[in-house]
């Protein structure tokens, strides 16, 4: 409070009361800055915490688009093989039904299978019949039974002489068509194995996505609650600097009132002092008055006018 002059009884009263307020007010404005000033350090920190976590969330969101685009562009890559394989599909089973429907045109044998004998299998055949002949005993059915065959072997092979060529273009067309099956199969095979391939990797970037996205919504989360704390510290720090300005006009009222105390004191006390410096200065007026008229009978007469 500034330097005042002395005050009347209630002025006097009033000082003190509005000095004690005014004690009291500053005490409690230096509590309340203490507190603002932690406050501005929390919103602070809530601020670069929040900052650090979208810094954190940027490269997690953009793995997360990555890997979003690379999930669509295999899904594009799955169905096209899909479609592939669906051709792939159809070609292996025209290759098979073409294999299945392909018939023998040369003799067949008594193999279970019935597979096209060739003049080289013939001859063995008749070789081995011939040599049991002659080392073998055999009654006279089995040696009857042994000449038909052998007659029937001979005339076989003549027959497959003549049609060699036929019976190789014949093994070589089912060869081919053999060929051509184990190709279309290989290739269904290929797809499917790439499918497969693809389909896992597609599978990977989904759970990649996921452990991303979830990432990215435990930082959104803490940033939300972040913000929902400084929002809070920023209510807080708005009420207390209304009760910081408040108390202020408060402190700046009471100085107000002090000064205009104080000068209204100042402004009693000089109404009070003029009619004495009036009364002294009219009093040293009148002696000196006195003094030049008695010095002027002792000099002689005195006249009033011309």
């Amino acid at each position: 409070m500034p330097g005042r002059p002395t005050l009347s009884e209630d002025a006097e009263r009033e000082e003190r009361e509005d000095r004690d307020r005014f004690y009291a007010s500053e005490g409690k404005l230096r509590e309340l800055r203490g507190r603002r000033s932690r406050l501005l350090d929390e919103v602070h920190r809530l601020s670069d915490e929040q900052r650090a976590l979208y810094e954190a969330r940027q490269p997690l969101q953009a793995k997360v688009e990555t890997a979003h685009i690379e999930h669509r562009e295999l899904g594009h890559r799955l169905s096209e093989l899909r479609r592939e394989r669906d051709a792939a599909r159809a070609r292996m089973d025209e290759a098979l039904s073409e294999v299945r429907s392909f018939a023998p045109v040369v003799p067949r044998s008594d193999h279970p299978r019935g597979e096209p004998m060739r003049p080289e299998q013939i001859r063995r055949e008749i070789q081995q019949l011939e040599l049991r002949q002659q080392t073998t005993a055999l009654p006279l059915t089995e040696e009857n039974a042994l000449i038909d065959r052998l007659r029937e072997l001979s005339a076989r092979l003549a027959g497959a002489e003549k049609n060699r060529e036929k019976f190789e273009a014949h093994e070589k067309r089912r060869r081919e068509l053999e060929e051509g099956l184990r190709t279309r199969r290989a290739e269904f095979e290929h797809l499917g194995e790439e499918s497969a391939r693809v389909r896992a990797e597609r599978d990977r970037r989904m759970e990649s996505m996921r452990a991303h996205l979830v990432e990215v919504g435990r930082l959104l989360t803490e940033m939300r609650e972040k913000a929902r704390a400084r929002a809070e510290s920023m209510g807080r720090l708005d009420a207390l600097q209304r009760e910081i300005v408040s108390l202020e006009r408060e402190m700046d009222r009471l100085v107000a009132r002090s000064r205009d105390r104080q000068r209204e004191a100042r402004a009693t006390l000089r109404e009070y002092s003029r009619p004495a410096r009036r009364s002294e200065a009219e009093g040293a007026y009148a002696r000196t008055a006195e003094a030049n008229l008695e010095e002027l009978l002792k000099r002689g007469k005195v006249t009033l006018g011309g």
